[in-house]
């Protein structure tokens, strides 16, 4: 299969183009969809899971507009989990403990081991912190598109969060409404 969905299918007579997505960012995967007046084409080229491993697919799917009975797309939050954020705490604790212990001098560092800079000794707690701070507060957020037609046919695609997979995601679901 070439990159360019128009280059893969043949548009009936009538058939007009309304938008070419191209590059949309899947999670894991390369997603484009085609959006004509008659249907939508998504085409996806990555790894994917079949029977416990991994496997290189490339998958097209066109879906008549007509026979799409629905059509949900929302962003889906999900922090980690509580010991994750445990450990995450313990870490910031720590770094804290740290940079307090060195700016007291109850923890010492020989100057052969670190010259002496101002703030130098103070980097591996700073570090340490922003990285407990990053185990803290993560959330990993995943746009999902499903879509539910014929009698038992459902397409669910992943995407990353950002504005252009949001926007086409959205002008897919009123043009899909709209055609109805």
């Amino acid at each position: 299969m070439k990159r360019n969905i128009l280059k893969n299918i043949t548009l009936d007579r009538g058939e007009k183009v309304y938008k070419d997505f191209r590059k949309l960012n899947a999670k894991g995967y390369s997603c484009q969809i085609l959006l004509t007046t008659k249907r939508l084409i998504i085409y996806s080229k990555g790894m994917a899971l079949s029977r416990g491993r991994k496997a290189k697919h490339k998958k097209m799917n066109e879906i008549d507009l007509n026979a799409i009975h629905r059509l949900e797309y929302y962003i889906e939050s999900v922090k980690n989990r509580i010991w994750v954020r445990l450990i995450g705490l313990l870490l910031l604790a720590g770094a804290l403990y740290a940079a307090y212990a060195l700016y007291m001098g109850t923890i010492s560092i020989p100057t052969t081991i670190l010259p002496y800079q101002p703030y130098t000794k103070y980097a591996a707690a700073g570090f340490l912190g922003f990285i407990g701070l990053i185990l803290i507060f993560r959330v990993s957020k995943t746009l999902y598109l499903k879509i539910n037609s014929g009698a038992n046919e459902r397409t669910v695609e992943k995407f990353d969060v950002n504005k252009y997979n949001e926007l086409a995601v959205r002008y897919i679901a009123s043009k899909v409404r709209a055609g109805k």
